[in-house]
């Protein structure tokens, strides 16, 4: 509906052909400009020559912030850029008075979001002191859910990892249908005092590896590499199935060496032919990229009007990212030079991932197809 009024306004000025829509999805007016890319961008092309006019549904819409709304105001006079806003026709830029009274509306609208911050702290607090759960209810509150299942399970295996094989073995269910894991195991563990309370060591550093994300395992999980630093080989990266440890059907061998996988993904990678229309091509994704953008909206318009549950809207949701996925290989592939295995693992991890979704492995631990994102690139 924004978006309509946006552009009926722009077609009664003549500027319906040349409009460029800035957005920023899931993002709020009250922060600054560093933590809204499409704000920024705005503020680059006007500062740069490129803007005749800016559109905005509403003053609210373009900031929440005073000072951001501010400079704003102060970019597009200096620049000579009008401010057209389409629920607020009344309101004239031109005069000072009118500028005083924009400036007023501005501090009410910072102050109706810091009023609903506010209401939203004191709701948690009320909560709180009331004894009410914050989030997600902890395993057990549910039908069905028996905590002591998982002591048991515990005390009976002498350790976590026990316990999850335990648990899978067993039959018990989790609280969403998979399997249990260790992690899950040591949460309820530390909820009830079953296992001492450590502190924590801090947030381990994401590793980089060159199959980082993209290995799968028979069993649909995604692989973790693992650099072991013991040894005379410092270097030597395995990846391995976390599920295996605890899934009792999962069978042998849980993880692969990187050297054992590195050859045949190598010659999978030989097979790139980029298509020699690929201006073309790129142009048609564009296209096709607008047009899931304008999906995505609906959908997310159609939550927020209640048309939808949040299951639905999920659901619509993740198959237009795939699609999105997709088209933004094209971009990537075409940007990256041509790959040099001698390259840091995360430099060689980024083009791979640009190139394959996904890289699955047998039951055995060897790779037996690689999806690509835009299967034409692949030579027979």
């Amino acid at each position: 509906m924004q978006e309509a009024a946006i552009r009926d306004l722009a077609s009664q000025h003549g500027d319906a052909e040349g409009l460029v829509l800035l957005s920023d999805w899931n993002k709020s007016g009250r922060k600054d400009g560093n933590g809204r890319p499409g704000y920024r961008r705005l503020l680059e092309m006007i500062e740069a020559g490129e803007v005749a006019a800016l559109y905005s549904y509403s003053l609210s819409r373009l900031s929440r912030s005073l000072a951001d709304f501010a400079k704003l105001a102060d970019v597009c006079k200096t620049y000579s850029v009008p401010m057209r806003l389409a629920a607020d026709r009344h309101l004239d830029f031109d005069s000072a008075s009118g500028r005083a009274m924009i400036n007023v509306l501005a501090s009410f609208t910072q102050m109706e979001a810091e009023l609903a911050q506010e209401r939203a702290r004191d709701t948690v607090a009320v909560r709180r002191a009331r004894g009410d759960q914050i989030g997600p209810s902890f395993y057990g509150a549910k039908e069905g859910e028996d905590v002591s299942v998982v002591v048991a399970a515990f005390r009976e295996a002498g350790s976590v990892l026990g316990a999850a094989r335990l648990l899978n073995r067993w039959g018990v269910p989790t609280r969403r249908g998979g399997m249990w894991s260790t992690t899950s195991v040591h949460q309820i563990l530390r909820r009830v005092d079953a296992v001492p309370q450590r502190s924590g060591q801090g947030v381990k550093a994401a590793a980089p590896f060159v199959f980082y994300r993209l290995l799968h395992c028979h069993c649909g999980r995604s692989l973790t590499g693992v650099r072991y630093r013991n040894g005379p080989n410092a270097g030597y990266v395995s990846y391995r199935c976390l599920q295996g440890r605890t899934d009792p059907d999962h069978g042998n061998p849980q993880s692969v060496p990187e050297s054992r996988v590195l050859p045949w993904v190598q010659a999978e990678v030989a097979r790139l032919r980029m298509p020699h229309d690929w201006v073309e091509l790129a142009e048609r994704d564009e296209r096709r990229r607008l047009e899931l953008e304008a999906r995505r909206r609906r959908i997310l318009d159609n939550y927020e009007d209640g048309l939808i549950d949040r299951a639905e809207r999920d659901a619509k949701l993740g198959g237009l990212a795939d699609e999105l996925e997709r088209l933004d290989a094209t971009v990537r592939v075409v940007a990256v030079p041509e790959l040099d295995w001698a390259w840091p693992p995360a430099q060689v991890n980024a083009v791979l991932r640009a190139l394959f979704a996904c890289i699955e492995l047998d039951e055995h631990m060897r790779p037996v197809r690689a999806e690509w994102l835009v299967p034409e690139w692949r030579a027979p």
